[in-house]
């Protein structure tokens, strides 16, 4: 159990990437304000079924996210999802600090709709070549997904699915779809 003894997941990254987004999607309204800039200023808790979501001012100095009232904070959510948009590079002090405090995580490349589909292996490959580059140990998932357009990527489906049924689902970066038609 997460905070306040419900399932609780937030949502970290950089500033525009896509976070509040996800979580209006997840929730189904348009709750999280979203927009280009900085939204958010301050955690921000919403409420689905069975779950809380916690909004993540994103990251734009190194020293907010370090402090110990952020690392008790990281401690007591049910999941730590962060969203990253082109680059494991975006968010490499985060994941160091998660794995040196031994704590799990999930990765969601949001904007995947942005990637050619011509290049998105090689993208996948990119980033799984990150994540072993910079020997990253506290990944469970990795989820390809677009938030403007939930249903054009599997992932997003496997991600519901993993976040409101407390599932552990293996993530594979392979995806048919693409293999079928560029192979």
């Amino acid at each position: 159990m997460g905070i306040g003894g419900e399932r609780s997941f937030g949502f970290f990254g950089l500033t525009s990437t896509g976070k509040s987004t996800i979580i209006n999607k997840l929730i189904g309204f348009d709750l999280a304000e979203t927009g280009a800039g900085e939204t958010t200023q301050e955690i921000q808790p919403y409420e689905g079924q069975e779950y809380r979501l916690y909004d993540i001012p994103g990251r734009n100095d190194d020293l907010s996210y370090f402090s110990m009232e952020y690392i008790a904070f990281w401690k007591g959510l049910t999941g730590r999802l962060i969203v990253i948009t082109s680059t494991i590079k975006e968010m490499t002090k985060v994941f160091r600090l998660l794995d040196a405090i031994q704590l799990r995580y999930d990765i969601i490349v949001n904007k995947f709709d942005l990637v050619p589909i011509e290049e998105r292996q090689i993208f996948k490959q990119k980033i799984d070549k990150q994540i072993r580059g910079n020997n990253l140990q506290g990944i469970d998932h990795i989820w390809y997904v677009s938030a403007l357009n939930p249903n054009q990527f599997p992932h997003w489906l496997v991600m519901v699915d993993s976040l409101t049924n407390n599932t552990n689902y293996i993530s594979n970066d392979f995806d048919l779809i693409d293999y079928l038609i560029y192979e």
